[in-house]
């Protein structure tokens, strides 16, 4: 005969068993609490400290609650898994701040986490109205670099859910393919000066062309990457500039998978796509990207970040300044082909600069001037929510004195 405690262990293994796995993440985060460093990533919670007083004890519960649940032994392991699970079976994502379209392509769908679904998308292609502030500070730009003798120009991209409205969710595929977006709003609204809206590039219509023959945004970025930029860099030369384009060899090319650049925002899911950039090796273009690109201002670019330069021998003798928001970097190799050198800043930083910083920044942007172009380059988001305003307010250069 069973022992009845043999016997009971027997009736309930099933249930044990569960229990004890679900006991075991807990006893592993209370073991390495207990003989580990305090974590030292902030961003996590971190365990409370004994309480001293009834007041503290009060208090306790919600932060052990939230040191567990930052903390509960295989933590990284199961988010991961939960990710990729609901990933694989309803193509969902653990962040608002991304969605899956059609046709294999992903999208941005919200710039940070307390915003609404498919807040990128819907103020991109319809919604959003660039506000008077903007407006104004694009007047006020173009006046400023018209009184210091400079004739910059303004790119605006349109970003992936404007040239591919098919591939956005069905139900707004009707809003992002019309006709009417708020750049091109902006622009007839008569609220800009004449001036300013003739140095004010959008190429929506001709990016939807250009898409059929060549990569402008792989299917799973958020920026764009790929050999329909060498066609939008030579758009713009000639909207521009009216330059001639033929003075350089063509720039040899690199496909190669690359990891999505929005994976940061979910743990557990790859998405790859294949990508398309120069190769500047084979092209004889000397590349850098980084703050180590700038010896002359290393304090400043160090702070930047975002910046690059390239260095072409075989192309005209001339320099092009890109201040730009991050979109700048993935173009900024292919304007190599037409110029010697191609010096780009994005302005993301820019506010963390000193006084003194920012006018040794100007004094180099605006060096050389006889010899440069200067193209501001933000992507249609940027230029509508204020990325592009108080990125460039510090960088307004000083009139020309008064003969």
């Amino acid at each position: 005969m069973r022992h009845p405690v043999f016997a009971m262990l027997g009736r309930n293994a099933g249930k044990i068993m569960v229990v004890a796995l679900l006991a075991l993440p807990g006893l592993i985060s209370v073991y390495d609490a207990v003989t580990k460093p305090a974590d030292p990533n902030p961003n996590r919670k971190q365990l409370p400290p004994r309480p001293a007083s009834i007041a503290e004890l009060l208090d306790t519960p919600p932060l052990l609650e939230a040191w567990i649940n930052d903390h509960f032994g295989y933590r990284l392991p199961l988010l991961q898994y939960n990710n990729r699970l609901r990933f694989k079976l309803f193509r969902e994502f653990p962040t608002v701040q991304m969605a899956a379209g059609r046709h294999g392509r992903y999208f941005l769908s919200a710039h940070n986490t307390s915003m609404r679904p498919y807040q990128a998308l819907t103020t991109i292609c319809s919604r959003a109205r660039a506000d008077d502030a903007n407006v104004a500070h694009l007047n006020r730009l173009f006046r400023a670099f018209r009184g210091a003798g400079l004739d910059p120009k303004l790119l605006v991209v349109p970003s992936a859910p404007q040239v591919y409205p098919e591939d956005v969710p069905r139900f707004l595929e009707r809003e992002c393919a019309s006709a009417v977006n708020p750049i091109d709003a902006m622009l007839a609204s008569g609220r800009l000066e004449r001036t300013a809206a003739a140095a004010i590039f959008y190429p929506l219509s001709e990016m939807r062309e250009i898409k059929k023959s060549a990569l402008l945004f792989p299917k799973t970025w958020f920026h764009w990457t790929g050999d329909g930029l060498d066609q939008v860099a030579r758009l713009s030369l000639t909207h521009f500039w009216q330059r001639p384009l033929d003075q350089a060899p063509a720039l040899a090319q690199n496909k190669r998978i690359q990891r999505a650049d929005v994976s940061h925002l979910f743990d557990g899911v790859l998405l790859e796509s294949e990508t398309i950039e120069p190769d500047l090796d084979k092209s004889g273009v000397k590349g850098c990207w980084g703050g180590a690109c700038y010896p002359e201002i290393a304090d400043i670019t160090e702070i930047l970040g975002d910046v690059s330069r390239f260095d072409n021998p075989r192309a005209p003798r001339r320099r092009l300044l890109i201040i730009s928001d991050s979109f700048g970097s993935k173009v900024s190799a292919w304007y190599a082909r037409y110029y010697a050198r191609v010096e780009q800043f994005a302005t993301n930083e820019v506010g963390r600069l000193t006084p003194a910083q920012l006018a040794a920044f100007k004094a180099y942007l605006y060096r050389e001037r006889a010899d440069t172009d200067i193209l501001f380059l933000y992507h249609d988001g940027g230029a509508l929510n204020n990325v592009l305003r108080f990125g460039t307010e510090p960088l307004l250069p000083a009139p020309l004195p008064q003969a």
